[in-house]
């Protein structure tokens, strides 16, 4: 009789040391986030524990950029001919009007194009006595749609014609009547000069790509800046943003998220930030290195914890909760960028929670080595 119970009973021992076999890697794994600590244990002194709190919200994010020209009240003067000057009208730092002149050129230009637009209003005229003809005759049946097509085509060549060679003359700010060889360029907004780079008897090139005269609004600047792609969910546009200046440490300019960049730089994988900034006394200058802070809206909460608690990898962040008798686990959370040695906790940490802040890399290395 025990000869036959002995196979059955080993079979039996050993379908019973496999079955655990999953359980105690279930238990293994799961031991790894968590750790029991004795209260008499000798480690427990040397942590430190605080409980998470809700305070007001404090800045979100410091980004370093760099003050701009508003390029939507920023004029770059280049001349549509080829010319020499003969007369400069302002000097950088020259406040000046919509319309004011800056540049006169002289230009063998400006009459080639009075040439071409007195040719061209006279075929104009011609070809509208042309198109009256073929009207009239048609009507007496004396002539062929191919023909009255014809002269309606001659008329509207004619026409756009005189329209390309008004409008240059009108852009240069001349008549095609007037035997002008000189030519102004003008302003076409209100503004400082901030740059010039002409000469009296300067030879000047239509196809030139630096600029004669830089003409920009400083009451309003841009400040530029560039934002990780981690922190974007930080961010909206129309956010309130402070703006100091190593000119100015003690001093904040306020001014507005106005536009978010479309496209992640591959190189860098940030975002380019723009914010307008008031700026009524103009002390804030172009290429002046600046410093942006983007703050909560008014009456915000938000949870924020020492930087030091938090121990990261190349996947998560995490904390170490103490759950109380003595039991420890790891949690993953999401947090925003560290500042002035805190982080603002995104999700998966509630006020009222208690966490360890100092020793916290000691407890993830006893639980790694379960």
């Amino acid at each position: 009789m025990i000869r036959n119970i002995a196979p059955v009973f080993v079979l039996l021992l050993a379908s019973c040391s496999e079955a655990p076999a999953s359980f105690v890697g279930e238990a293994t794994a799961a031991s790894r986030d968590t750790i029991h600590l004795a209260n008499q244990d000798p480690k427990l002194p040397f942590l430190k524990i605080e409980t998470v709190k809700e305070t007001d919200a404090g800045p979100m994010l410091n980004l370093t950029g760099r003050v701009a020209f508003d390029e939507d009240h920023t004029q770059r003067v280049s001349s549509p001919i080829d010319g020499r000057a003969t007369r400069l009208f302002v000097s950088p730092g020259d406040v000046v009007k919509a319309g004011q002149q800056l540049i006169l050129l002289s230009s063998p230009q400006v009459g080639q194009l009075q040439s071409d637009a007195q040719k061209a209003a006279q075929d104009l005229a011609v070809a509208q006595k042309a198109l009256d003809r073929a009207h009239k005759l048609q009507a007496d049946g004396a002539v062929s749609e191919k023909e009255v097509a014809q002269a309606e085509a001659d008329f509207r060549k004619a026409k756009a014609t005189l329209g390309g060679s008004g409008s240059q003359l009108t852009s240069l700010g001349i008549s095609p009547s007037d035997p002008a060889v000189a030519v102004a360029l003008r302003a076409q907004i209100a503004g400082r000069v901030v740059d010039r780079n002409a000469l009296v008897g300067q030879e000047i090139r239509a196809d030139a790509t630096t600029p004669l005269v830089t003409i920009s609004d400083l009451k309003n600047v841009w400040v530029l800046a560039d934002v990780y792609e981690q922190d974007l969910n930080l961010i909206r546009q129309g956010a309130s943003v402070s703006i100091t200046v190593p000119a100015y440490p003690d001093e904040k300019f306020p001014g507005l998220v106005a536009h978010i960049g479309d496209t992640v730089d591959p190189m860098s994988h940030t975002v380019k930030l723009r914010c307008n900034v008031s700026n009524p006394d103009e002390r804030l200058k172009p290429e002046m290195f600046a410093k942006v802070e983007l703050a909560h809206e008014s009456g915000a909460k938000s949870v924020v914890i020492p930087a030091k608690a938090v121990l990261a990898d190349s996947e998560h962040s995490r904390v170490i909760i103490d759950t109380g008798n003595g039991v420890f686990r790891s949690r993953v959370l999401t947090v925003g960028p560290e500042l002035d040695g805190q982080v603002r906790v995104l999700a998966g940490l509630k006020p009222g929670e208690r966490i360890v802040t100092d020793g916290a890399l000691f407890l993830k290395n006893e639980m790694d080595n379960q």
